[in-house]
C-alpha cells in the first residue's frame, strides 16, 4: 500500500533548498523560480505561499553567498 503524502515541515523545505544550493554550488547565482519549482516538485503539499517560499529561498541563498536572480514566471 503506498504511503500517504504528508505536508512538509519548514525544516524539510529548508533542507530541500540547501540541497539544491549544494547541488548548484558551481553557479554564481541562483534563480528563485527554479528553486521554487524544484521545492514544489519535491513537496507538492507545501503550504507556503509563493512569496513565503521565495523569501525563504532568497534568505538561504544569500546566507550561503549566492547572488539572486529575482525572476518571475508568467502566470
Amino acid at each position: 500500500m503506498p504511503a500517504l503524502a504528508q505536508t512538509p515541515t519548514l525544516s524539510d523545505v529548508r533542507l530541500a533548498i540547501v540541497r539544491y544550493l549544494i547541488d548548484n554550488v558551481d553557479h554564481p547565482s541562483v534563480s528563485i523560480s527554479e528553486v521554487s519549482h524544484a521545492v514544489r516538485r519535491a513537496f507538492p503539499l507545501c503550504e507556503l505561499t509563493d512569496w513565503e517560499l521565495g523569501d525563504l529561498i532568497a534568505r538561504s541563498a544569500i546566507g550561503a553567498g549566492f547572488a539572486i536572480d529575482f525572476d518571475a514566471t508568467e502566470p
